[in-house]
């Protein structure tokens, strides 16, 4: 799924890209809520795109990331990998910028969100943290939880 948000018209519109990888489509709905909570912020783009069809110079252009994985075995997916390691080479753009990380899944989870920071350490980003953990289907919490990590990734590009 691929959902762009605002047209910014020519002007600088901070946007944020929400990276995601979702078999079950539980990851995708924990996604959606930190776009949604990031575009509470005014002025604020927020585009939410799959993993496989988002290209590193679209996210090295970016203002701000937020990346979401399911757990496979207490690791992040196989498309999230291969996503940071094509944008290894642009990890200078993404530098000092500000990132956070969410993962759903059946165990594991916590052990998929230090790896994705550890990855994404790599990077050198800013880090919006706590991250956002969840076992199964999101309930409402998780979802209010995501949207609030949403909003205070959008803040922190002004920092």
């Amino acid at each position: 799924m691929r959902v762009g948000i605002a047209n910014n018209g020519g002007f600088n519109i901070p946007k944020i890209v929400v990276i995601y990888d979702s078999i079950s489509g539980n990851t995708e709905k924990l996604s959606q809520a930190i776009a949604e909570g990031a575009r509470e912020v005014p002025g604020m783009e927020a585009d939410l795109i799959n993993a496989e069809e988002i290209k590193p110079e679209e996210i090295a252009e970016a203002d701000a990331f937020a990346f979401g994985s399911p757990s496979h075995f207490s690791i992040m997916s196989g498309k999230i990998l291969t996503m940071f390691t094509n944008l290894y080479p642009l990890r200078h753009k993404i530098a000092e910028k500000p990132a956070c990380v969410v993962t759903a899944g059946c165990g594991g989870q916590v052990t998929v969100l230090d790896n994705i920071d550890k990855v994404l350490g790599l990077f050198n980003p800013r880090f919006v943290k706590p991250g956002v953990v969840v076992e199964g289907t999101p309930k409402e919490f998780d979802i209010e939880q995501a949207k609030k990590l949403g909003k205070k990734l959008a803040e922190a590009i002004e920092k």
